[in-house]
């Protein structure tokens, strides 16, 4: 029997508590000052050179030494050309340049720009002589290691203990890192920190009615429809998610798929497919003879290697004794993903907007585990302590995508503020392993979109008082969607104005919005530079924006599969609906360019000539002057009214105290022309085509 929720209760957003284990770069890699805990006080060491996520962990509680079977993380490698690589890619995606479009391989950007072939095979060579297992990558921008814990510690120069902080357990070093071989060659160290801060740009509503804007009623309010019409559905195009958690979908584990019954409820056409896309070990060094050996597969597939990148287990409904055990509640996080490894609803999300708005696309979901981090606590048994899925692993994911290099867009619905992400991904400023993955997979023709966070301009983890936003949706590689409220009639109709997403009345209490403001590390893009609206002197966000509203949230299909409960559906917000829905009408420009001969062949001569590259300097173009023949007003919706301030939610607690005094709304509002809530406004799908593609 189906189980149709056509309201939910849960108010709350299920953004908090999650990070990038595959990120951690960070703070001048100075070790964290650690709080008694059950253990003692950690060893502390003097500050070393190479960041490892440090900011993360600070104020933890130190529990113990950890005395796991395995590690594994990423060693970022000094690139041979940096500067080069961020030059190209501009350059590359700078309409009028002479390298406009000349599109990369992974191979040539590794030749060009990635580490030296030398330093790459010397660490290779190094660490699989230690009994280290190794991933590789032909970008030569990154090294995914596993193995025996002395062995990654005594080759890295570190010290592995157990933390404690808001709740959670977790992995990370005691010590900065001093590796015994190549050290100049490593620029950081990412997933060495496991604290989960990173979080999924999503909010379920509450007191909806009904079961949210079915993908018809999107495609018409925001003129998909005529693109169809014109024979435009995504055909030919590959969209890729980053996946933040289990899909059931093309899974040879489970029968049946979330996006397959979406489709088939609400009247979806299409030829388009879902295929999931592991993180696995196809390029992989393992140790040499006389070495520990590498772990067996772990979920029964076939060519599983010895990094630790797995193919995931099947997924599980939330309520099986498996995940009771665990304690697990919905919105957090297994501990033991092998026995519970339910859904998340974000990657339900991304996947069914995408398939359901971009039909005929072919939507790739890229997905990581790594199940080997399963001896926490000293003395602890094996218990999945320290496993990862998904969205603690992005970075590998995003280095798979861009060394597969098969997806022409990317979508990514995730976020942390720029401050933790400093001491992530960013270590020198608005260099490091963030800007570095993304201008690779932007020199590669690559369009990559991501949710400008939910928070509005409080988007801070540590302190929701202070102005701060979003990141990957920063960085300039990447377009920032924004999100607006939308209401769309059952015809499909807009029923009124585009407002921007945010508390809208002092006597709210509300910490949901459209992530806006102005970074405070990257440097104003040109794209943007003297833009009229423009207030930041460094980067701003959002870029653009679409639905979000929790008000006006999208109908989702989850646990769709027998085995799981049977159909649920959820009605989610947040602008994590905005980006796939707007990775979903690109896909629609891109097949209009692939058919058109004078715009597909105006890129490179590659496969992938059909390729636009990172979009914004188009969508700002369109926004200062037009293009082709087709002004602004005729593709963009200017909002004007609403934005994106929210009463910030203490960290401690959600609810306020009674007869507690509103705290003051901050934040931004929308106005005329660009501002820090809705970006440039509200793109339609078929006067964007018309206008970047010229038919």
């Amino acid at each position: 029997m189906n189980r149709v929720l056509t309201t939910l209760s849960l108010a709350a957003t299920l953004v908090a508590g999650s990070t990038l284990a595959g990120c951690g770069g960070g703070g001048g890699g100075t070790a964290f000052p650690a709080t008694a805990g059950g253990g003692g006080t950690a060893p502390l060491a003097a500050p070393g050179a190479i960041p490892f996520g440090a900011n993360l962990a600070r104020g933890a509680s130190y529990v113990g030494r950890a005395q796991l079977a395995t590690i594994g993380l990423d060693v970022h490698v000094a690139l041979a050309n940096e500067a080069g690589l961020y030059a190209y890619a501009k350059e590359a995606n700078t309409p009028g340049s002479a390298l406009y479009r000349k599109w990369l391989t992974p191979q040539q950007l590794g030749e060009q720009f990635g580490a030296t072939a030398a330093d790459y095979a010397a660490l290779v060579t190094a660490y699989t002589k230690a009994g280290i297992s190794v991933k590789t990558y032909p970008q030569r921008t990154m090294l995914r290691l596993r193995g025996p814990q002395p062995a990654i510690e005594k080759m890295l120069g570190l010290t592995f203990g157990i933390y404690k902080k808001n709740g959670q357990t977790f992995l990370a070093p005691a010590n900065s890192p001093h590796p015994l071989t190549l050290a100049t060659k490593i620029t950081a160290l990412t997933g060495a920190v496991g604290y989960q801060a990173r979080g999924r740009n999503y909010v379920r509503a509450s007191n909806v009615f009904g079961n949210g804007y079915v993908p018809q009623q999107i495609a018409s309010a925001f003129d998909y429809t005529s693109a169809y019409a014109a024979g435009y559905t995504g055909a030919g195009i590959s969209v890729g998610i980053i996946g933040t958690g289990p899909i059931t979908d093309g899974y040879p584990n489970t029968t049946g798929g979330d996006v397959a019954d979406f489709k088939h409820l609400y009247n979806v056409p299409g030829t388009g497919t879902v295929t999931q896309v592991f993180s696995t070990n196809a390029d992989v060094a393992t140790p040499s003879p006389g070495s520990p050996s590498p772990a067996p597969p772990v979920s029964g597939i076939p060519g599983e290697a010895s990094t630790g990148l797995a193919s995931p287990p099947p997924v599980t409904a939330d309520n099986t004794s498996g995940c009771t055990s665990q304690g697990y509640q919905p919105g957090s996080f297994p501990t033991n993903y092998e026995t519970c490894n339910p859904e998340d609803g974000e990657a339900q999300l991304d996947t069914e907007q995408v398939a359901g708005l971009a039909y005929d696309a072919n939507v790739l979901f890229y997905l990581a585990f790594n199940p080997n981090e399963c001896s926490g606590l000293p003395g602890a048994s094996c218990g999945g302590t320290f496993s990862a899925l998904g969205i603690q692993l992005t970075d590998d994911e995003i280095q798979q995508a861009i060394a597969d290099n098969t997806a022409d867009i990317l979508s990514m619905s995730f976020g942390l503020d720029e401050a933790d992400s400093e001491a992530d991904y960013f270590p020198n400023g608005s260099t490091g392993p963030g800007p570095t993955e993304f201008a690779m997979a932007e020199a590669e023709g690559m369009a990559i979109f991501a949710s400008s966070g939910d928070q509005g301009a409080q988007g801070c983890t540590a302190q929701t008082t202070q102005l701060c936003v979003s990141y990957p949706a920063t960085d300039p590689s990447v377009v920032s969607v924004g999100g607006v409220n939308a209401p769309i009639d059952q015809s499909g109709q807009l029923s009124g104005p585009l407002t921007a997403w945010g508390t809208q009345t002092g006597g709210a209490v509300s910490g949901q919005g459209s992530g806006g403001g102005c970074s405070l590390y990257f440097p104003l893009p040109t794209f943007q530079t003297g833009i009229p609206g423009e207030t930041c002197s460094k980067r701003s966000q959002p870029d653009l924006s679409l639905d979000a509203d929790t008000n006006t949230g999208v109908s989702v299909d989850i646990d769709a599969p027998p085995n799981l409960g049977g159909r649920e559906l959820a009605v989610i917000g947040g602008t994590s609906v905005a980006a796939p829905d707007m990775a979903a009408m690109w896909a629609l420009v891109l097949q209009a360019c692939k058919q058109d001969s004078k715009c597909a062949s105006s890129g490179s001569a590659s496969a992938h000539a059909y390729r636009l590259g990172n979009p914004n300097p188009l969508f700002y173009q369109i926004y200062a002057k037009g293009l082709n023949g087709v002004g602004y007003a005729n593709v963009f919706s200017d909002v004007r009214y609403g934005g994106n301030s929210t009463v910030p939610v203490p960290v401690s607690s959600a609810t306020p105290a009674p007869n507690a005094t509103p705290t003051p709304l901050t934040g931004y509002t929308a106005g005329v022309g660009y501002d820090l809530t809705t970006g440039i406004g509200v793109p339609f799908a078929r006067s964007l085509i018309r206008a970047v593609v010229g038919v």
